[in-house]
């Protein structure tokens, strides 16, 4: 036997014994949670693991196929009786959220989005959870492990209903109310709310910014939680373990965070950070040809800008005064190429551009980020973006809409090869079209987005491998906790030890305040004898 068949046999048996079947649920709502859950079903199976995607649509979302690259997936899409209903509706596109002061408002948004967002999976998952037909042929299945989004609960009942260890996952950096279940501490002081300045720089109002906006963020979180558990348990038909108690049974925590791109925060074994798995490295290096239409628009000017604010936030659905202030960019920036993904067919609009605007309803994103002669990104702020510009160590412009995107804004321009830019100051065309210009003319940006590149192209800890020792770990050890502090288990008095400190607080006060009784009473005994004896 030939010594390359014998491995491959090796191998095989290697696989055949140690592979596990693993169910991914993978909720079609948003383009960038379907992408990295899709990348990560293709690294499991290509670890070895027999992979089915379970795919219920929320939204008719487009544009999947080829998402999925290894053919060994089995992907199982549950179109939902309405599904017919979302094929001739509107994509949700929160437009909204463009000039909205009321959803970013801490208070407002931590009561409005719950029901707002929890309600957009509303009939989908009640279908899946109470499809007894679909609960009882994945329980056929016999899978071994199932790994669940945390935006949306649907995936941890349904592992519930199967009884198979479930795995809690997050597309974005990180969500705190899960991240607390795995022992981290509060992020106050770490992470800048949106308003704040930095550790080190921030004053008194950064702090109670900080902290008023991190105490409604986590009501919102609660909330939204509580209402998809209250809908769950209706499609259930029964009682149903409370969402906290179903996440903390799992060993590991997996977010897509990088630490060398993410602020530094505390935090334990148990969340594992994943941030850079749906890069690939060989492919960044050899970037191949862009199309021909591309190559003829990057050929027209010396230097050249990419626009996109992604899936969900749609460009066409801008206030008109936001696409005032761009079309003062283009028209101040006439030696500037832009191409700008905007998703609609607008004769009228496009009649309002000068020549070097390019609208296109579709751009190679990753292709044209890594192209030297694209000089700048403007982007809103989505991690799979924020992502693909710190590995092409592109400099950008980051205007986050909603959501985790203030926070990605800052994390990427913290390191200096970014500007984060408030959405509202799109309106002022002289002031972009400054940072614009400054960004372009100056080497800086680039030279500090090549640097974070060069961080993380060589960063010690493999996010791939991280994930897989990791998930292997989870599968052998579905109920290990002990990397879990035990001090998360008690209230917040007790964690921060307020009872003790206001003990000694109290006690330090009562204790100064006989001290100084005494002394008075010792004092004016003596001070009495004097005056008897004078």
């Amino acid at each position: 036997m030939r010594l390359g068949t014998f491995i491959f046999l090796l191998t095989f048996l290697f696989f055949e014994c140690y592979s596990s079947k693993i169910l991914i649920f993978n909720p079609i709502f948003g383009f960038s949670h379907v992408k990295f859950i899709s990348k990560m079903a293709d690294i499991i199976a290509d670890h070895g693991h027999h992979v089915t995607l379970f795919q219920p649509y929320h939204i008719a979302l487009k544009n999947l196929d080829g998402l999925v690259k290894n053919k060994n997936i089995e992907i199982l899409n549950y179109h939902p009786t309405h599904y017919e209903e979302l094929l001739k509706a509107e994509p949700q596109t929160f437009s909204f959220f463009w000039d909205s002061y009321l959803v970013g408002n801490p208070v407002i948004g931590a009561f409005l989005m719950p029901k707002l967002l929890g309600g957009e999976f509303k009939k989908t998952a009640m279908e899946v959870l109470s499809d007894q037909k679909l609960i009882n042929e994945l329980k056929d299945r016999k899978f071994d492990l199932v790994i669940a989004e945390t935006f949306e609960l649907t995936g941890f009942y349904l592992a519930h209903l199967l009884d198979v260890p479930c795995i809690p996952m997050m597309s974005a950096v990180r969500y705190p109310i899960f991240n607390d279940q795995f022992g981290q501490p509060s992020l106050l002081g770490h992470v800048p709310q949106i308003g704040s300045a930095v550790a080190g720089e921030a004053g008194f109002y950064d702090r109670l910014n900080d902290m008023f906006r991190f105490f409604f963020m986590g009501i919102s979180q609660e909330q939204l939680n509580k209402y998809q558990n209250y809908f769950i348990e209706e499609a259930i038909g029964r009682p149903v373990p409370f969402w906290k108690d179903l996440v903390k049974q799992s060993p590991i925590y997996i977010t897509n965070s990088n630490p060398y791109l993410d602020y530094a925060v505390p935090s334990t074994a148990a969340i594992v950070q994943v941030g850079g798995i749906t890069m690939d490295l060989k492919k960044l290096k050899q970037v191949g040809e862009l199309p021909e239409e591309y190559e003829n628009i990057l050929k027209e000017r010396e230097s050249t800008v990419l626009i996109s604010f992604g899936s969900v936030i749609r460009s066409y659905e801008m206030p008109e005064s936001f696409k005032a202030g761009l079309i003062k960019v283009f028209e101040s920036l006439p030696d500037v190429t832009f191409i700008w993904k905007y998703e609609k067919d607008d004769l009228e609009f496009q009649k309002r551009l000068p020549k070097n605007v390019h609208l296109k309803k579709w751009i190679p994103q990753p292709s044209l980020l890594a192209d030297k002669r694209v000089k700048l990104f403007i982007t809103h702020g989505g991690l799979g973006s924020t992502m693909e510009v710190a590995y092409t160590g592109k400099p950008a412009i980051v205007v986050p809409i909603f959501g985790d995107q203030h926070h990605n804004a800052v994390m990427l321009a913290r390191h200096g090869g970014a500007v984060a830019y408030d959405k509202f100051d799109l309106k002022n065309g002289e002031k972009l079209t400054a940072v614009v210009h400054e960004m372009i003319s100056s080497t800086k940006y680039q030279e500090n987005a090549e640097a974070l590149q060069h961080v993380l192209f060589n960063q010690p800890i493999d996010p791939k491998m991280n994930f897989l020792n990791h998930l292997d770990f989870a599968i052998k050890f579905p109920n290990h906790r002990a990397q879990v502090p035990a001090i998360n288990q008690l209230g917040f008095v007790a964690h921060y030890y307020l009872d003790v400190l206001l003990f000694l607080l109290v006690s330090s006060i009562v204790i100064t305040y006989l001290a100084i009784s005494l002394l008075k009473k010792v004092l004016g005994k003596c001070l009495t004898k004097k005056t008897k004896s004078d």
